[in-house]
């Protein structure tokens, strides 16, 4: 579990799968949260993510987190990284916040718990994160934290994309 002032953001584990699979008022018992109706705009991304999350036991923390903020005991996003940190000791970061909650710092306060968790890791040397091609939250809340954009990619699935980087300290 990654802790923040915040947030409490916890790795989904087989008992989180089946519940997200169940649906909204079995995961808010199984948790002992508040889970509103549309917590995530990711929902298709879960079962990719538990297929990958099972087929690797020994590097499970690299995958999906859920995100609760603690004022409120309320789910409010999931993150997490795109998988185990790779030869060269790079890891991506992805996260998000549902709306309600956006604008109140909590979305780099996620950025944030992931980076720091990721570079308490001897092997990781830099975290990476994409972002739409275009100025939006998540390029402030990157450039806030250290971020540089580095590279301009073109995803043959979502268009233009910028890489980001911060490099271990």
């Amino acid at each position: 579990m990654i802790i923040t002032p915040n947030l409490r953001i916890i790795p989904c584990d087989d008992t989180l799968f089946d519940a997200i699979r169940m649906g909204n008022h079995t995961l808010a018992r199984v948790m002992g949260v508040n889970v509103p109706k549309k917590w995530t705009e990711f929902r298709d991304t879960f079962t990719p993510a538990y297929h990958r999350w099972k087929a690797h036991p020994p590097l499970r923390e690299w995958w999906l987190y859920l995100t609760i903020y603690i004022p409120d005991n309320q789910l409010i996003g999931s993150c997490g990284y795109k998988g185990e940190p790779d030869s060269s000791g790079i890891v991506e970061i992805g996260y998000e916040i549902m709306p309600s909650h956006r604008l109140k710092g909590l979305g780099m306060e996620t950025a944030q718990g992931l980076v720091a968790h990721a570079f308490s890791h001897t092997g990781v040397h830099k975290v990476i994160a994409h972002t739409m091609a275009e100025e939006n939250a998540s390029v402030h809340i990157l450039q806030k934290i250290g971020f540089r954009q580095t590279e301009d990619v073109l995803d043959h699935e979502e268009g233009p994309l910028w890489l980001w980087e911060l490099p271990k300290k």
